[in-house]
């Protein structure tokens, strides 16, 4: 665990240059908003609720209003890229690998707030992102659904226990051209083979089973919940939701699994800048870390804040290399090889 996460951290720190919408407030342009320091966008992959409640919180806190946009990653990354030059948002919500890229082009802009109680792995001396939590791959299973289908097999522990022909088109995963769970999904099995050759046969044998591709990184942990899948590809906070909803569902660490630190970045040239920085600084307090553990399940990167209940801990994990930078850096060619491939 402490290799792979200075792994990530060294990617992190590398960078030189890091969840439709539900809206809190007016939308910003009339004299009391700007008395108060006008209105925020915040573009977010968060799911919508926390991200709603995080928004309350901070308007309530320092009187700005916060338009929240919740789309997934890959569309708020296209999103950002379609508007460079006339921004409409002030804070975009991303992976830690996206910053390199996005600072090259000069769409997200260096801030270095005060950072007390965050774990020094995970802040970027340049200030290109800001650190809110840690998210790890992992996969949900329907314990009925599973038995049903491979006649009562132990669950899998590992990735390639996952490829029986008894499960064909029994799994689902979020279509990494769309989705940021479903591109670390891939770029995690790059990372754990140590070469595309060996991902690229793995992803073609798990193709084969797979009976849904969703546009959104959470459905599928909804679609296994439900039992309308055995298994399914997604990140550990969406399905430590759902479980705690109280839907049968069994949480699996396959051996090695990817972790990626998600935070926030500041938009170049964006409406309400001051504004924005409020918000990034407030998103990484004590009070809006609890409250994403909280809300999201998702592991927290400052050392004064709880982990999310039924969580393994960091230390109980097998984890990959998983590269920050090099998964920004291959994502487009990636991604593109992916629809080629299936069709996606």
């Amino acid at each position: 665990m402490h290799k792979s996460l200075l792994r990530v951290a060294a990617g992190a720190l590398s960078l030189a240059l890091l969840m439709s919408g539900s809206a809190c407030g007016s939308g910003g342009g009339d004299d009391a908003a700007s008395a108060s320091g006008g209105t925020v966008t915040w573009y977010t992959p968060m799911p919508e609720e926390p991200a709603r409640r995080l928004a309350e919180a901070f308007q309530a806190e320092s009187g700005i209003e916060v338009e929240v946009l919740r789309q997934s990653a890959g569309e708020l990354l296209a999103r950002l890229k379609a508007e460079a030059g006339r921004p409409a948002a002030d804070v975009i919500g991303l992976a830690s690998g996206d910053a390199g890229p996005l600072a090259k082009e000069k769409l997200i802009r260096s801030f270095k707030p005060a950072a007390d109680g965050i774990d020094k792995r995970f802040l970027d001396p340049q200030g290109y992102w800001h650190a809110n939590e840690l998210i790890l791959m992992t996969v949900g299973v329907n314990a009925d659904r599973w038995k049903e289908e491979t006649g009562g097999a132990p669950l899998p522990t590992t990735w390639d226990e996952l490829l029986r022909p008894d499960l064909k088109g029994q799994l689902v995963m979020p279509n990494p051209t769309l989705s940021g769970t479903g591109y670390t999904f891939v770029a995690t099995q790059i990372f754990r083979h140590g070469d595309e050759a060996g991902a690229w046969k793995f992803l073609d044998e798990f193709h084969e089973l797979i009976g849904q591709y969703t546009d959104s990184g959470g459905a599928p942990s909804q679609l296994v919940a439900t039992g309308e899948y055995a298994a399914g590809v997604s990140f550990a906070h969406d399905l430590l939701n759902v479980r705690g909803a109280g839907f049968p569902i069994e949480l699996v660490y396959p051996k090695p699994t990817g972790v990626v630190i998600s935070g926030n970045a500041l938009v170049e040239k964006s409406p309400n800048p001051q504004g924005g920085e409020k918000l990034v600084q407030w998103l990484q307090g004590k009070k809006a870390s609890q409250m994403i553990v909280d809300l999201v399940h998702s592991y927290p990167v400052r050392s004064d804040v709880d982990l999310p209940d039924g969580a393994q801990g960091l230390a109980e994990l097998d984890l990959v290399d998983y590269d920050p930078v090099r998964a920004g850096e291959m994502r487009d060619a990636v991604s593109k090889e992916f629809a080629k491939r299936y069709g996606v």
